[in-house]
């Protein structure tokens, strides 16, 4: 049935519920909908009208064992309910049943966090599930205990899901990046292990007529794996965020259905034949979506669930096709100012010579009306590259712009020779503007400058308390900096109990001109303040103060030095620091009037002076990093921000954008196997859900060659099964291995890398048991 065809039953609709829910599962029949979540379990019947509360299994316990992280509905059996809780409880739920008897089973195995649970396709009473403790337990309805554990060898299993086309096969996605396939009949060992993305797995799914498995990482990738024979890469989609579930989409060979767990909320369609554009969107959630789910084998109504309290039964014919409004056409401007240029070819009917060949041709050959966003795999572009002059580049060619450029030559020299730390600030800021001049980031290079000039004086060093109440300007009164005398200045100007305004202790808010010294200027018992020795704060400059002090009053501050050079200051451009400049002598101060015109009074009283007007790069800095981020350069973005140290807090960035930046380098640094580098930028982090990226899957655990189970104990090749260490030799010498140390993965045989290197070089097999090792 093709897409444009209108379901008047699949309409979008929209519940609210208590707290978001986790997971989602239908009944076999697609009638009925379960939601489990942390303080949701319920079951909705599913209409034409919305969705109907049926049954509420949680009510108001709050037993960790109702809080839940995934819910399956069993194949065969639609009163049959497991859930997966976060405290590792495995629950099986019968919905025939009344109040608590509801809760049939209790399985508390798993030690740590149960992430997946699923039932068998086959067998009513088997179901399985996934935890944090790198187990997966087998469980039988009909006994109160597990039949089996699959020890998978890392520290979490993320998703199992049985095969649909083999009865007793199950697939199991890890965080260590690893997809293991098992036969639930042998507990043992795994049939197939290899690794899939670099990136913890955090979900999978098997086609539902092919034998393709899909997987979706937090490497921002869906690899699509055909598992007939030796597990190969058939396709690979790039999506631009987290993949957290992935669902083929039934009766469309090539659709595949996924959700994000950050940043992007909507539900996409991707053809896998074009792995950068989906071919349709759902983009009614307002949060990240946790749980999608087609409704049986309708192709044209899928369900999902989001962070925003909120259930939608969307309708294939209100999506949105991204890939309609896409430019057929496409440019990139080179850093060496060569421009590459792409454009769709079209292709038109051959013409034929006569009209006799027409007018045949035309029985012969009709042109099917096929849409152009199905077909879309049918056309063909063309790609050229233009090079520009000197004159319109901005930058001079250089030599190396004759010989091809390797691709993202940029980003890795970047990545390797800037410094984020180590130095001061300024130094950093100059040796990282010359290394992206080198290789071309102009950009770059105007941003490096810029923080050096404003950043990299000392007056952004820290404290910088100071800076940031100048940025907001909401409470003047504060932004100062207390009153501050310098040790040079002489005492007579305090004695008799004197304030720094010849005021006693009694009348400090009152200033009289009477105690102001009448000395003429220029007298030789005259002393003045030295540059930079007085520093008043705000409550002083508000307080009561006299004409005589007012007319010293210059834009915010005032000059506490003798009353009868108010005139000859020679006030300095102001800076952060409120300052009294020394005084110098007015050519024309013999005209001033040494008193103040009469009859006037003499107390001014001033309530508030208006904040002094100061510039400040944050906002200007915060958005040339968000604008260097958004047009793809997320490398400089985080490295001016790690370099800046301490002075990040000033600019104006949120947290989360902040992380997304750092997942987003880290991933890209991680493909091109920069591993240094990105260890230093994890280092380097501030936020600590960044800093436990290299406490993930840092276990690399080991089985024994002879009988498979997996050793655990604390001598490293020795089994407690075997008591042998066997494992420890090598299978091509015979002799123990001192040093580095190769193994197979799947037959958990290995020794000398030296010898692997020259056995597998005329062999494939492995010399022990025959077994086909991916040896490179």
């Amino acid at each position: 049935m093709p897409d444009s065809v209108e379901d008047t039953s699949t309409i979008s609709l929209r519940i609210c519920l208590e707290g978001h829910a986790n997971a989602l599962a239908l009944n076999k029949d697609n009638n009925q909908i379960a939601l489990a979540g942390r303080s949701l379990l319920k079951v909705y019947s599913i209409n034409s009208n919305g969705f109907t509360e049926s049954c509420n299994m949680r009510g108001k316990n709050q037993n960790l064992s109702y809080s839940a992280n995934d819910v399956a509905w069993s194949t065969l059996d639609s009163n049959l309910l497991a859930t997966a809780a976060t405290n590792g409880v495995v629950s099986v739920w019968d919905l025939s049943k009344f109040g608590r008897q509801k809760q049939l089973l209790v399985y508390n195995e798993h030690e740590r966090t149960a992430h997946t649970v699923t039932f068998h396709s086959s067998e009513p009473n088997i179901l399985i599930s996934g935890s944090q403790d790198g187990t997966i337990k087998c469980f039988d309805i009909r006994s109160d205990k597990s039949i089996n554990t699959y020890f998978c060898n890392s520290e979490s299993v993320r998703d199992v899901k049985f095969s649909p086309h083999t009865q007793n096969i199950f697939s199991a996605v890890s965080e260590n990046g690893t997809v293991q396939l098992w036969d639930m009949r042998k507990w043992d060992k795994c049939m197939v292990q290899f690794t899939a993305h670099y990136g913890p797995v955090y979900t999978c799914d098997w086609h539902p007529t092919r034998n393709w498995l899909a997987t979706g990482s937090r490497d921002k990738q869906i690899k699509v794996w055909n598992m007939d024979g030796r597990p190969g890469l058939e396709h690979t989609i790039h999506t631009i965020a987290v993949v957290g579930r992935v669902k083929w989409r039934p009766e469309r060979t090539y659709h595949i259905a996924s959700c994000a767990l950050v940043v992007d909320y909507s539900v996409h369609v991707w053809d896998i034949r074009r792995p950068y554009i989906p071919f349709a969107s759902f983009n009614e959630h307002t949060n990240v979506t946790t749980g999608i789910a087609w409704q049986g084998s309708d192709s044209h109504c899928l369900l999902s669930i989001s962070k925003d309290s909120t259930i939608y039964k969307h309708a294939f014919k209100d999506a949105t096709r991204p890939a309609l409004k896409a430019n057929a056409q496409g440019a990139s401007l080179g850093r060496f100012g060569d421009i590459s240029f792409a454009n769709k070819i079209k292709e038109y009917e051959p013409k034929t010579s006569g009209a006799s060949n027409t007018k045949s041709s035309s029985f012969i050959r009709r042109k099917t009306n096929v849409a152009g966003s199905i077909q879309f795999h049918l056309d063909h572009s063309k790609m050229y590259k233009f090079m520009v002059n000197d004159t319109f580049s901005g930058y001079p060619l250089s030599e190396s712009v004759s010989r091809p450029t390797q691709e993202h030559e940029s980003f890795i020299g970047c990545a390797r020779e800037l410094v984020i730390s180590g130095k001061k600030l300024s130094e950093l800021c100059e040796h990282n503007a010359e290394v992206s001049k080198k290789y071309g980031k102009h950009n770059a290079t105007t941003l490096w400058n810029f923080i050096k000039l404003f950043y990299g004086s000392n007056h952004f060093e820290p404290p910088f308390e100071h800076r940031s109440s100048f940025s907001n300007q909401k409470n003047p009164m504060n932004s100062r900096r207390a009153t501050q005398v310098a040790s040079d200045w002489p005492q007579q100007r305090t004695e008799l109990g004197q304030d720094l305004n010849g005021n006693t202790p009694e009348t400090a808010h009152e200033i009289d001109v009477a105690n102001v010294d009448d000395d003429t200027l220029g007298s030789s018992g005259v002393e003045h303040p030295p540059t930079s020795s007085v520093i008043l704060s705000e409550t002083q400059i508000i307080s009561e103060i006299t004409f005589d002090n007012f007319e010293l009053l210059r834009n915010g501050f005032i000059y506490v030095g003798p009353t009868e050079c108010p005139k000859a200051l020679a006030f300095p451009a102001l800076h952060h620091d409120v300052q009294a400049a020394r005084p110098q002598l007015d050519l024309k101060a013999s005209d001033h009037e040494k008193s103040p015109p009469p009859h006037v009074p003499t107390v001014l009283k001033v309530s508030h002076v208006p904040p002094i007007p100061m510039w400040e790069p944050h906002k200007f800095v915060s958005d040339a990093l968000m604008l260097m981020n958004d047009v793809g350069d997320v490398q400089t973005a985080l490295t001016v921000l790690i370099a800046l140290g301490e002075a990040r807090k000033l600019l104006p960035i949120d947290d989360a954008l902040v992380e997304h930046w750092f997942y987003t380098y880290v991933d890209q640094l991680h493909r091109y196997e920069l591993w240094n580098e990105a260890c230093e930028v994890i280092n380097r982090s501030w936020l600590r859900s960044v800093q436990q990226l290299n406490q993930h899957s840092t276990a690399m655990h080991t089985n024994c060659g002879e009988c498979g189970r997996p050793m655990g104990g604390k001598v490293g090749w020795y089994c407690d099964k075997c008591k042998s260490m066997q494992s420890a030799k090598c299978c091509v010498c015979g002799l123990i291995v001192r040093g580095v140390y190769a193994w197979c993965q799947g037959c958990s045989h290995g020794g000398h890398i030296e010898h692997l290197q020259k056995y597998f070089a005329k062999h494939s097999k492995c010399p022990k048991c025959g077994h086909l090792c991916a040896y490179s």
